[in-house]
């Protein structure tokens, strides 16, 4: 059998090291880039539904707003730069789709027909289009394909600032969606770049430190790394980009194959102190089946993120279960030949290989005598005698984090995503400073086509609910129609009725220049005005109390009418949509966990062989992330999507450990030795392979901790303590649980082995 699988092995590692150029191939071409916010709603979601209704009647609202210190609407930099960025319109694929300053709307609002005064003409565009202080910006939309290309389009508005003479790409002030796309594309970039190697170098550091020997090190240096490679190929070929969600894949994925890789070695030791050949198949077949479960527990975990609503986290289980499982296979079939190329010399042949012997590690037993060191007997004495003590302490625990679970809250807020004194946060902190708030509420109001209301009364209607909602402290400014029109007379004086008779004409006239402008939209279900209320992004209040601020006001007007209301009020834009996106997070937070554990848990009865025994050795690996998460809420953070990824993956991580210890102790039983004996035997030959995959796995998150990213600081930092929390569970909880009342009685003692 051994020769069979030493053959197999060396057949595997040949193969890999021809599709070995494939892979570095998808590594060196995997595009970056991420999906704009609204695009990970499912299908048929009503706030979705909404946002693509507003996209087909007034076009994207992707934009960007751009200024720089001391800029003014007569600033002669301000139409310069404006100039080079309509020099890409003639080009096959067009970025830019318009570009408007302070100076243009200025200029459209003072000039005939409207002939505002300049005092008159700033004061509808304050907190728009220019600041509080006389700030003047620049307001840039895209075309679709700029959008989809949104390197190519900051590229392009960088250069266009380095062609203006004392402006550059370092002055520029920016804020919008556009360029937080490319702020996020850009850190998921450089994390790649700047972080995976540190990453890689901690590990295989820790390795040969911890498996005392440089060539043991570049065994399992071999089969990680190579896992890596087709965790990012595995994207590649199927025709995925890496997106900052997804950064931390090619490390987890090593992190995981390098833990399985010591696991093996501390087997491959093991053998090779009872037998002189095939150590690395005999090794394998010790650690297939605790290998191979970890594995299928830990794709389980992943894969249960499949069932969230959320499209990047459905993207990163399925990859990271896919990649994992790929990594599996090579980890099991090219184990043998690695490790006894780079090992097999540093073991010493202390035994021959008998017959019996092959036997029993075919059956998968180990019937070396029960070896228990003094300390490992100590602790297990002290577990004993505290065991009700111990256990009580985590159940309690366990049900106090399970409380503050009912405190957590999400975001998705972008200003939470990088440091405050990071480039991205500080541009949007001078735009909200020097020209007024960035996130939009999209208010429609839908008039039938069998509305009898003219177009006066309808701007009426429009102009009513925008001062209505510009009441409101949390608005910092609203645009609609009625900011580019006169304004409308109000009495029942004679002059003021001449007037509205004037403007009725004049605003039938004026409706094509307001839908070409982007505030009214004309289509086979009637005619849609837009109201746009400006709200902070940097504001402590979600997004969902500001779209329910707006919602009020708007109800209040249609209250005080005394006629009935002739238009169907709809609310929506990207803040309303991160708003169901921060509900969906804690929506998927439960369901991706309560799937993980229903995934994980019957592998865990098939271990402990019995239904109760199952959930009660789940309980050691459930405590860590009810600890992290509780804590998390209780101490007032917020999850966002880095936080749902580590819920369901950390567990399947956290549950390897516990397979490989009740493996070992469940082979103890059958052998006949006492609880304490078999767990004392556990701890002797496992805890420290235990530890030293515990220690390794966090420390190749340690860099990660320093990423620009910050829902990638989160999932290193969450993940670190997780897995610090699941050794305290399988080497403390976990063995004061075997030894309790509760252990004794759920777990059946297993009888002998027949030899």
């Amino acid at each position: 059998m051994f020769q069979r699988l030493d053959r197999w092995s060396r057949w595997t590692v040949a193969v890999s090291v021809l599709l070995l150029p494939l892979f570095i191939y998808g590594v060196i071409h995997l595009p970056v880039g991420s999906a704009s916010v609204h695009q990970w709603l499912p299908e048929g979601k009503p706030e979705k539904q909404r946002y693509e209704r507003f996209l087909q009647d007034f076009g994207s609202d992707q934009f960007l707003i751009a200024s720089w210190e001391s800029c003014r609407s007569d600033d002669l930099r301000l139409q310069q730069f404006c100039d080079q960025l309509t020099h890409d319109s003639a080009e096959k694929n067009p970025l830019i789709a318009s570009v408007q300053s302070s100076h243009d709307v200025l200029k459209l609002l003072t000039e005939p027909p409207l002939r505002l005064s300049k005092e008159e003409a700033e004061d509808r565009l304050r907190g728009f289009l220019i600041g509080a202080d006389d700030t003047a910006a620049v307001i840039i939309r895209f075309t679709d394909f700029g959008i989809s290309h949104q390197n190519e389009s900051m590229e392009h508005i960088f250069h266009c600032a380095d062609s203006v003479s004392k402006l550059g790409r370092n002055s520029l002030r920016m804020a919008g969606t556009v360029y937080e796309a490319y702020a996020v594309d850009y850190a998921a970039e450089q994390s790649l770049k700047l972080l995976v190697l540190p990453s890689c170098l901690i590990g295989i550091l820790l390795a040969w430190i911890c498996l005392r020997s440089l060539r043991a090190a570049v065994a399992v240096l071999i089969i990680a790394g190579y896992g890596q490679l087709l965790a990012v190929s595995v994207v590649y070929y199927t025709g995925g980009q890496f997106s900052a969600v997804l950064i931390v894949l090619p490390t987890l994925v090593f992190m995981l194959t390098l833990s399985g890789a010591v696991h093996l070695m501390n087997y491959y030791r093991d053998v090779a102190q009872w037998h002189g050949d095939h150590l690395g198949s005999r090794a394998m077949v010790l650690g297939f089946k605790p290998s191979l479960l970890s594995s299928v527990t830990t794709s389980l975990g992943m894969a249960s993120l499949a069932v969230s609503q959320l499209a990047p986290v459905r993207e990163f289980g399925l990859y990271s279960a896919a990649s994992l499982s790929l990594a599996t296979v090579f980890l099991l079939l090219g184990f043998p030949a690695i490790s006894d190329w780079w090992c097999r010399a540093i073991y010493k042949e202390t035994k021959p290989c008998t017959e019996v012997d092959a036997e029993i590690l075919t059956d998968d037993v180990v019937s070396h005598p029960v070896h228990i060191s003094p300390l490992a007997a100590s602790y297990v004495q002290w577990v004993s005698r505290n065991a009700i003590l111990v256990a009580s302490i985590g159940l309690l625990l366990m049900a106090f984090s399970f409380y503050g679970l009912t405190f957590l809250k999400s975001s998705t807020k972008f200003e939470d995503m990088f440091p405050p004194n990071s480039p991205t946060v500080r541009d949007m902190s001078f735009i909200e400073q020097h020209i007024g708030a960035i996130a939009s509420i999209e208010v429609l109001l839908r008039f039938p086509n069998e509305s009898t209301l003219d177009v006066l009364e309808r701007t009426q209607w429009v102009d009513r609910i925008s001062r209505s909602i510009q009441k409101l402290p949390d608005v910092g400014a609203v645009m609609s129609a009625v900011s580019y029109i006169p304004k409308l007379p109000e009495t029942g004086s004679i002059r003021d009725v001449a007037k509205r008779s004037v403007m009725r004409a004049k605003l039938s006239v004026a409706v094509p220049t307001l839908v070409s402008q982007g505030w009214v939209s004309e289509g086979a279900g009637g005619q849609v005005w837009r109201i746009t209320a400006k709200v902070s992004a940097l504001s402590d209040e979600d997004y969902g109390a500001l779209t329910s601020h707006v919602s009020k006001a708007v109800q209040s007007v249609v209250a005080a009418s005394e006629t009935p209301v002739p238009f169907e009020a709809e609310f929506t834009g990207l803040s309303p949509v991160m708003h169901e996106t921060q509900q969906m997070l804690l929506k998927d937070f439960g369901a991706s966990f309560t799937t993980a554990f229903l995934l994980i848990t019957p592998v865990m009865m098939l271990i402990a062989r019995g239904f109760w025994a199952g959930l009660l050795i789940m309980i050691p690996n459930v405590l860590p992330e009810t600890l992290v998460f509780g804590g998390m809420a209780w101490l007032g953070f917020h999850l966002d999507i880095a936080g749902l990824l580590t819920a369901s993956v950390a567990m399947g991580i956290a549950v390897n450990d516990t397979l490989h210890f009740m493996n070992w102790y469940a082979r103890r039983l059958s052998l006949g030795d006492s609880r304490i004996d078999a767990i004392g035997d556990t701890m002797t030959s496992c805890a420290v392979a235990m530890f030293h995959t515990m220690l390794i796995s966090c420390c190749s998150m340690l860099p990660f901790l320093f990423a620009e990213f910050i829902p990638t600081r989160q999932f290193a930092c969450l993940m670190i303590a997780m897995l610090g929390g699941s050794i305290l569970g399988d080497l403390v909880l976990l063995p004061a649980l075997l030894l309790s009342p509760l252990g004794r009685c759920l777990i059946p003692k297993i009888s002998a082995v027949k030899k």
